[in-house]
């Protein structure tokens, strides 16, 4: 029961709900139960620590503090972004005995927020961009939140029969409605790829065609839109009616003005804000821009190995079996939205990262360990089927 409340009161920092009252506390909270997250898993009895994710956490951190000192960076924006980089320590733990919790808070966050989209959408049927709204100010970020919980409600549909098997598909089938519902360009694709994966796993070279004709049609839609059948027919069912007025490449371009201006540490700690206020827009719309952008490139290339480090766990099961490789899905989904979004920015949800990598490894051990126990099973018939070499008397 303790582990249940505790899941509930998490879901409410990681769906962002808690803003609704004080979005500093949303900030520093992802951070702070980071924190407990990684030392719970420490003292865990089956825990498997990754130092490096916790050794790059802490840099970042320090790289902050230094950035904030030597450009005067104001207390609350070094709060916030050193918040932010803390919450990566959460990445650096793994343990069976948070595994319970982890599926409680992914599920629960799920629910939760498709619950909240799909109300705003009974409210307001009508289904235009930035049309729904979120508690942490995000709303596309909502769409990648579910995204990562669609691999455990996936499984769930494995593992379950009966009743319970037709409540995840209903599930299931909310979810990918929320996200649709949402109007992000980014959360339909990461939906589409991830369910492409799922669907024709044992189809290896057809998912990957479909997933790449994904990303190419989703990264080309401005163009594809621009045609005149596609723009009335996407107009006729309300899916198009939202004009980017600061297009992302002119977001990156002034970033990177700034990265060049100063490399090393950065235009300091809540200055990017400041600066990309000149176009109306207070992130660059991309993670590892953001924080070249903001504390430097030698933070962004530390960030950018751990993410490198993570995205290894699907490209290294890509020929494994189905739920080792659904396990690992989340990072792909966090991956695609971090690459036209800025998902660092809250703290909770790189917690719910956490989690869900959580899973993953916790999956590899398994399928490793079957593994082992295959060899050494196989290796004992084939010694006890030997025949006996009995000498003969001459």
């Amino acid at each position: 029961m303790s582990t249940v409340i505790a899941a509930l009161l998490t879901t409410l920092l990681t769906s962002g709900l808690t803003s609704v009252v004080s979005h500093r506390f949303t900030i520093v909270g992802g951070a702070a139960a980071a924190v407990l997250f990684l030392m719970f898993g420490i003292f865990s009895r089956r825990a498997t620590l990754h130092p490096t994710f916790l050794a790059g956490a802490a840099v970042m951190c320090m790289i902050t503090v230094l950035s904030a000192d030597i450009l005067g960076s104001n207390l609350p924006g070094t709060v916030h972004v050193a918040s932010c980089y803390l919450a990566l320590c959460a990445l650096a733990i793994s343990s069976e005995d948070l595994a319970i919790f982890c599926r409680q808070v992914v599920t629960f966050n799920s629910a939760l927020l498709t619950a909240l989209i799909l109300g705003q959408v009974i409210i307001n049927p009508e289904l235009r961009s930035w049309s729904i709204w979120s508690p942490a100010g995000a709303s596309n970020q909502m769409a990648a939140l579910i995204n990562m919980g669609l691999p455990l409600v996936l499984m769930r549909i494995h593992d379950t029969r009966g009743v319970w098997r037709l409540s995840w598909l209903m599930m299931l089938f909310l979810n990918c409605v929320a996200v649709i519902c949402v109007m992000s360009r980014n959360g339909v694709g990461s939906m589409l790829i991830i369910l492409t994966a799922y669907t024709l796993f044992n189809h290896k070279r057809l998912s990957l065609v479909l997933a790449g004709t994904i990303v190419v049609i989703f990264g080309s839609a401005e163009s594809i839109m621009r045609l005149p059948f596609v723009y009335q027919l996407l107009l006729r069912f309300r899916i198009v009616g939202y004009q980017p007025g600061t297009p992302r490449a002119l977001i990156w371009r002034i970033a990177y003005q700034h990265v060049e201006q100063s490399p090393w540490i950065g235009v300091g700690p809540g200055f990017a804000e400041e600066k990309l206020s000149v176009i109306d827009i207070y992130h660059c719309h991309n993670n590892i821009m953001h924080v070249a952008m903001e504390t430097g490139l030698p933070t962004a290339l530390i960030f950018s190995a751990m993410m490198v480090a993570l995205l290894l766990l699907p490209l290294r099961h890509l020929t494994s079996d189905r739920r080792m490789f659904i396990s690992t899905l989340p990072i792909l989904a966090y991956f695609s939205y971090s690459w036209t979004g800025y998902p660092l920015g809250l703290p909770a949800g790189t917690l719910l990262l956490a989690m869900c990598v959580n899973e993953a490894r916790l999956q590899q051990r398994r399928v490793a360990a079957e593994q082992l126990l295959r060899r050494t099973e196989y290796r004992s018939v084939s010694v006890a089927a030997r025949p006996r070499w009995i000498p003969t008397r001459i």
